[in-house]
């Protein structure tokens, strides 16, 4: 399936108040399979899946610092690549309930369980979110504030 098309699929899955404020793009360049991915709220990139910096972190080296225009990011540059942006993205939208979606390990999955349509405000008051990954956290307090929800899980704190 075509990256447009996919994007289009994950887009639409997103609840009201979030379907003009966050966008998933991604990019290639020339033949090869580099490029990256980015999620994008309000305008401003907050994770940015690069495949280079992905595959020097695998092989053990240090990876490339990040652009400072991408400063605010709540994934860790490297976290994941391009084609496990598009994974991720291919089984939430294919295969994944959004019960497991929400307790996966993949940090792009988790995020887009956060700002689904299909979850409804009484099981996103019900979330614990010392349990997401910082990236999903930061949309799930995006998206409290944005439907006018309060948690009703109680924060512990640091």
């Amino acid at each position: 399936m075509r990256w447009t098309k996919l994007k289009h699929l994950v887009e639409d899955g997103f609840a009201p108040t979030f379907s003009r404020r966050l966008a998933i793009n991604s990019t290639a360049y020339g033949n090869c399979s580099c490029g990256h991915a980015w999620l994008t709220l309000d305008g401003e990139v907050v994770a940015n899946f690069c495949t280079r910096a992905n595959g020097n972190k695998s092989m053990g080296m240090e990876p490339d610092r990040p652009n400072p225009m991408y400063a605010r990011q709540f994934a860790s540059y490297g976290e994941l690549s391009r084609q496990d942006a598009y994974q991720a993205c291919w089984a939430f939208v294919h295969d994944l309930p959004i019960e497991r979606s929400l307790g996966d390990d993949d940090p792009l999955i988790q995020t887009l369980a956060v700002v689904d349509k299909r979850l409804g405000k009484r099981r996103l008051q019900q979330i614990d979110p010392s349990l997401l990954h910082p990236l999903a956290r930061h949309l799930f307090e995006e998206r409290l504030a944005s439907e006018g929800v309060r948690s009703l899980v109680p924060t512990v704190a640091a």
